[in-house]
């Protein structure tokens, strides 16, 4: 038996609590494929159901990441942030910048353990923090379960790949927008 089927029987057999599992542990093990999870869920349970246990894994990752931390602190995650190339951005999360934030958040190869790290030692409020991670997860998994779902098809017809490029970088600018007015709202 092959690896991948090996993952994908273990998946199927425990159920959308594993589907959710995958995502959560890699909120806290960085270097787990996000994107290897998310195409599992969806080749198990489908497109809707893998979507939905990949989306809810994250945001509850990424949000019991963010209390942990903010709970615990960390001395070594705060140099690791300084280290990194990301630094600057970071910095941006410090000053608690909402679309900064979700426009981060929304892009599946951004580090989310940095982001929700950074928000956590900024002592971003929870309910900010929540109202960016939420649609933003929501963005991101969009887009990781329809290549999942499609993985033929975009090597096969390259058009198609170009053209979802082209309908998430509109939905993530109209995104930016509605967090651009929030941002507008709150800050009076």
């Amino acid at each position: 038996m092959e690896y991948t089927d090996f993952v994908l029987k273990f998946v199927e057999q425990g159920g959308p609590l594993v589907g959710i599992f995958l995502p959560v542990l890699e909120a806290f093990i960085p270097v787990l494929p996000l994107v290897g999870f998310v195409i599992i869920n969806v080749g198990v349970f489908g497109l809707f159901w893998g979507y939905i246990y990949s989306w809810i894994g994250s945001c509850t990752g990424s949000f019991l990441l963010f209390l942990f931390i903010k709970k615990v602190g960390g001395n070594k995650l705060e140099r690791k942030i300084e280290e990194s190339k990301y630094k600057c951005t970071l910095d941006k999360i410090r000053k608690k910048n909402f679309s900064v934030l979700f426009i981060l958040y929304c892009f599946p190869f951004t580090p989310s353990f940095l982001i929700s790290g950074t928000s956590a030692l900024s002592n971003m409020n929870t309910k900010k923090f929540l109202a960016a991670l939420i649609p933003a997860k929501f963005i991101m998994m969009i887009s990781l379960s329809f290549i999942g779902f499609n993985v033929k098809s975009f090597l096969k017809n390259p058009m198609k790949s170009i053209i979802f490029v082209i309908i998430i970088i509109i939905f993530n600018l109209l995104c930016k927008k509605i967090v651009d007015g929030y941002e507008k709202k709150h800050r009076k």
